[in-house]
Parts: structure tokens; C-alpha cells; sequence
């Protein structure tokens, strides 16, 4: 087969955090770990093999310090202050969030990206100790540190630069960062940071064959570990006139919106390979600023991050990472229940489409380190029906399907023949006796909870414990030698199409894997809300106190896709936490 990318790794999807939100997924400190989070990371690691890659940091990077002890009264690792006039926190971290990180590493082996604060003027000095500290406590856990975020919007929208800041200023800054770093002796690696994380090439800002062109990979190569960009198909930020979900959800549901995507990195991927640096997508989904209720939490957004995914995998990127925003992000792959005692209501997270996703893409490239991808294009370049195969050492392994038709009748089902071809040395190969086919479901693009991949389902809103729920559903396939094997793609819907017991096998068992329980325990008497005060309340935390702070974009504000329910649950979340005690043992 030509054309097949480079050797890709089953860790390719992994996850981005905002800073802000580090201690609603991760746990409260080092000590208090949600287990739910291990367990949807266990997901992963047990298709893949290995540990997932999980980015720690985003906007709420920049400006952060560092503290040696935790913050009171609840010993967390995060402290935030709110700046007037916005709704976007500025954070300061303790040290014990590296600890936290390192902890949930000796569970579920997670890599680790972290950011260093890169704000207007630059904390040298802070960046060097946060440096130091990450290397000593996360060791060989740590892939690299971002230094800068997005510095192209640094001019607008954020205001963090003066009018007139540019691509060798950026440099300058980097440049003047890499000294201070050199002169601290604590700090032992010098290849360890990730840039330059630009964003959007959009509006003028710099695209990233911009940043190449100015030397940036050539200037920095000792320093520079890996390349990395962030990208985001459509931008809801306020201030940028957004579109609605209805009207650009349809270019979610073709083939050209991923490959449309990611023209753009084709040069900067060959670039990159030549110079031996990895190539990150660093933070993406559907869309900027918490995404489009209706679109970025359906099954739409699914099939979507599913062939987004697969695309940017066929043309060399080495991991994608999808980003969580707050509680009123509707692309999140998972979510934590609304309450600061998370770690106590284990059953009450809710998982997003996109999780779905990366489970499936996850088996689809399997274990072995060796897969290689490659666009089919099915149907003459229908948009609509997408194919991937994969190939390692040169063998045919899986085949992933895709159906974007949003069709219950049945019509716009279509068949997809598997056939084999092109053995070693020039000999026709033999189809397979069989192939085993699982399925990514739902009733419709539009469905945000009934999905299901391969029969199992990670719970409906408000009722999952990172664990899978039902049996896995295997289907099996006759093949015949004139004519492959047939396999029908409902839609909407995609297949995952085994061609050996080798590539089963190379994906994960198939069954319940190894999850984590808690100690975490309710005290006898709960508590309970007279109807009244719960009749009259709006949700909030009072006369004279401040609104939620339910996302981490600037300009967004406090929507509700998870649903109605949200703010009366919020009420009683409140009222549990102070009757639940908490404990997670090793």
C-alpha cells in the first residue's frame, strides 16, 4: 500500500486540561484522587498498551506561580482569584499538583505535558523553578513543558502583548527564558520544551510555516522536543460574531472538513519529520470557547473527532489532544459532577461523544507501536462514507468506516467489501476466512447520551463512574475468496473491522478491564433541603456572592448544556458536601 503514514501509537488521542480546571478531573490534591478519572484514562490504556498523553495547562497557564504548600482550607493544589470584569480565573498552583500527576501516573502510567507561565513581563525566574520542580517530581512522567500559549492572539484577543508584537519578539522572549533556564542547575534535561503552539492562522495572525520561516526550529533545536500547534474548526468566542450550531453542523458530517483542517500542517509535518521533532496537535475540538451546545456534544461530533483524528494521524501528527473547558463546556470527553466534593459522587459524571471517539480510534490503531494509516476515500470521494485502513509491517490489520448520513430508514446504510491484495512479492494475498466487526452507535447525529461503542455505553447525564456498562458486542463477518468481506455501516454510525485474531488481540480484551474503586464514603445522615428554600433558590451561592464561575474561555457565559437539571443539582451537591468524608488509599 502507498501512502501509509509513519509508525503511529496506540496513545495517539489524548487530553488537554485547562489549568483552572486541573482540580475538578484530577482530585483535590495529591491525596484525593477522583477515581473516575483513572478509570476513563484506563479506557484508553488498556487499548493502547500503554499510559495516555494528558496536557495540563491552556490560557490559565500564563500568568500562574508556584507555591511549596497547598492552599487552605481544603489543602488543594490550585488557588484562584477572580479579576474583575472577567469570568476567567487567574491561577496559582502548588507543588503538590506535580505530585497529583505523578500519583495518577503509578495507576493508569499517564504522560505528562505541563505549561510554564509565559505573561507580559516574563517571570524568568519562575519558569526556571517551575522547570526544576516538574523534572524532579514527575521524572521520566514528563514529555515536555509548554512555554507559550497560542502567542499568536497575544496582540488580540488576550491584550498579554503591546500592538506590533511579532514572530521574532516571540523568539526574543524564548531566547531570553532558554538562558535563565541554562543557569539553573536544578534543571538537568535541555530538550525538554514544546512550541510554538499557535493557534488559529486566522485573521492575519502567524501561521506556523510563518514561525519555521523565522528559524524557530533551527534556533531552538537543543531546546525544542517537540512541534506542536493548536487548532479549533470554528470559534465561539464572544467578540468573533459566532455562528449557530445549526448552520455550520452540517460541514461536521463530511470528509472535507477533516481533510480541509489539515492542509494547512502538510508542509510544517514534512518539516518537522526532517528535523526529527514530533508533531503535536496540542489542544483541540470542535470548536473554541467551550464549543456549540447541539453540535460539539452529539453523536455528530463523534464521527467528526473520529475522522479528524484518523486524518491527522495519515499525515504524521504524533497525538492529538482534545480540550476540557469548565462545566459549561459542551465538547468535553468527560465531565465531572458540578460540586467542589466531586470525589465523593463517583456515579455522577457524565461522558461526552468525543470520549466515544477516542476509544474506537484507540483500538484502531491497537499496541504494537507500528500502525500505519491510510485514507481510502471511499465511493469516488463521496464526503459522506469515509474509510481508513491500517497496515502494520506492511500487513492489513483494521479498517475503519464511517457513515455521516443521518438516515433511520435504513436508505443510506451502505456495505463496504474488505478486500485483501498485494501480498509479499508481489502475490496476491488471501482474504480472511472472517472478520470481526464493532460498531460506534446512536439513533442519530443529533443524540447527546444514547451512544454505544461496541454495545457498551459509558452512562447516561449524571450517572457514570468512568467504567464501561453492558457487554462488549463482537459481530462476526464470512469473508469469501472472490469478493472480501462484506460490512455494513448503519447511518449514521461507524464500524471497526478486524482482519486477524492477531489485530483483536493487539486492541485490548475486549472485556471489562482493570477500573479503581474508592474508599470514599457518606456519613449516615444525609442531609436534607426544605422544599420551599429549594422552590425559591436560583442556584447560586447567595445574596453578595459572586456568580459561578462555569467555564474557563474569556467571553463566554454560563449556558447549560448539560441540561436543566444543573442548577437544582448543584443545590443539593452543595448540601451533601458538608456531610461527606472523603479518603482515596493507594
Amino acid at each position: 500500500m502507498n501512502s501509509l503514514s509513519q509508525k503511529q501509537s496506540g496513545t495517539l488521542t489524548g487530553f488537554s486540561i485547562e489549568l483552572s480546571i486541573a482540580n475538578q478531573l484530577l482530585g483535590r490534591n495529591s491525596s484525593l484522587i477522583n477515581v473516575p478519572f483513572l478509570n476513563y484514562l484506563q479506557g484508553i490504556r488498556s487499548r493502547a498498551g500503554a499510559g495516555p498523553v494528558v496536557r495540563v495547562g491552556g490560557n490559565s497557564q500564563e500568568s500562574t506561580e508556584i507555591f511549596l504548600e497547598t492552599f487552605q482550607p481544603h489543602h488543594e493544589f490550585l488557588n484562584k482569584t477572580v479579576i474583575p470584569g472577567t469570568i476567567t480565573p487567574e491561577v496559582n498552583i502548588a507543588l503538590d499538583l506535580f505530585y497529583a500527576m505523578s500519583n495518577i501516573s503509578t495507576f493508569v502510567d499517564v504522560q505528562w505535558y505541563a505549561g510554564l507561565p509565559f505573561a507580559a513581563p516574563l517571570n524568568l525566574s519562575g519558569i526556571a523553578t517551575m522547570t526544576a520542580y516538574a523534572e524532579q517530581v514527575l521524572g521520566d512522567n514528563l514529555i515536555a513543558l509548554q512555554l507559550g500559549n497560542e502567542p499568536d492572539l497575544y496582540v488580540s484577543p488576550t491584550g498579554t502583548r503591546p500592538t506590533g508584537y511579532s514572530i521574532q519578539n516571540f523568539m526574543s522572549e524564548w531566547n531570553q527564558s532558554i538562558q535563565v533556564m541554562q543557569q539553573d542547575s536544578a534543571i538537568t534535561n535541555e530538550s525538554i520544551l514544546i512550541g510554538p503552539s499557535i493557534c488559529c492562522d486566522i485573521d492575519g495572525q502567524w501561521s506556523i510555516d510563518q514561525v519555521i520561516n523565522a528559524g524557530y526550529i533551527s534556533t531552538f533545536n537543543k531546546q525544542l522536543k517537540q512541534l506542536a500547534v493548536q487548532y479549533y474548526p470554528n470559534d465561539n468566542c464572544a467578540g468573533y460574531n459566532p455562528p449557530t450550531a445549526q448552520s455550520i453542523f452540517p460541514n461536521y458530517l463530511m470528509h472535507t472538513m477533516a481533510t480541509n483542517s489539515v492542509r494547512q500542517y502538510l508542509n510544517a509535518s514534512v518539516v518537522a519529520q526532517k528535523a526529527g521533532k514530533p508533531f503535536i496537535m496540542f489542544e483541540t475540538n470542535t470548536a473554541s470557547c467551550a464549543g456549540f451546545p447541539g453540535l460539539s456534544d452529539s453523536f455528530g461530533a463523534a464521527l467528526w473527532s473520529e475522522d479528524y483524528t484518523l486524518q491527522l494521524a495519515y499525515v504524521n501528527f504524533t497525538n492529538v489532544l482534545f480540550h476540557f473547558g469548565g462545566q459549561n463546556s459542551s465538547y468535553n470527553p468527560f465531565t465531572p459532577p458540578p460540586s467542589n466534593w466531586s470525589q465523593a459522587l463517583n456515579n455522577m459524571w457524565s461522558t461526552g461523544p468525543v470520549y466515544y471517539s477516542a476509544l474506537m480510534v484507540t483500538e484502531a490503531l491497537g499496541s504494537s507501536n507500528q500502525s500505519q494509516i491510510v485514507d481510502l476515500t471511499l465511493n469516488n470521494n463521496n464526503p459522506y462514507t469515509v474509510g481508513y485502513a491500517i497496515y502494520e509491517n506492511g500487513n492489513p490489520m483494521r479498517v475503519v468506516l464511517i457513515n455521516f448520513m443521518n438516515d433511520p430508514t435504513g436508505a443510506s446504510d451502505f456495505t463496504a467489501t474488505v478486500a485483501i491484495g498485494g501480498g509479499t512479492s508481489g502475490q496476491p494475498a488471501a482474504n480472511p476466512t472472517s472478520a470481526t466487526v464493532r460498531y460506534l452507535s446512536a439513533p442519530s447525529v443529533t443524540e447527546k447520551r444514547n451512544i454505544t461503542w461496541a454495545g457498551q455505553s459509558w452512562g447516561a447525564l449524571f450517572s457514570s463512574d468512568g467504567r464501561p456498562q453492558g457487554n462488549v458486542s463482537t459481530l462476526t463477518v464470512q469473508c469469501n475468496s472472490n469478493n472480501g468481506c462484506p460490512v455494513k455501516v448503519p447511518a449514521p454510525g461507524a464500524a471497526l473491522v478486524f482482519l486477524s485474531d492477531q489485530s483483536v488481540t493487539e486492541s485490548g480484551p475486549g472485556t471489562l478491564t482493570e477500573t479503581f474503586t474508592t474508599s470514599v464514603y457518606k456519613y449516615p445522615n444525609e442531609p436534607t433541603i426544605a422544599q420551599a428554600v429549594l422552590a425559591t433558590s436560583n442556584g447560586r451561592g447567595g445574596k453578595g456572592q459572586p456568580p459561578q464561575l462555569l467555564d474557563t474561555s474569556k467571553g463566554q457565559g454560563n449556558g447549560d448544556p448539560l441540561g436543566a437539571s444543573v442548577s437544582v443539582l448543584c443545590i443539593l451537591l452543595a448540601a451533601l458536601g458538608a456531610s461527606i468524608g472523603l479518603l482515596l488509599r493507594g
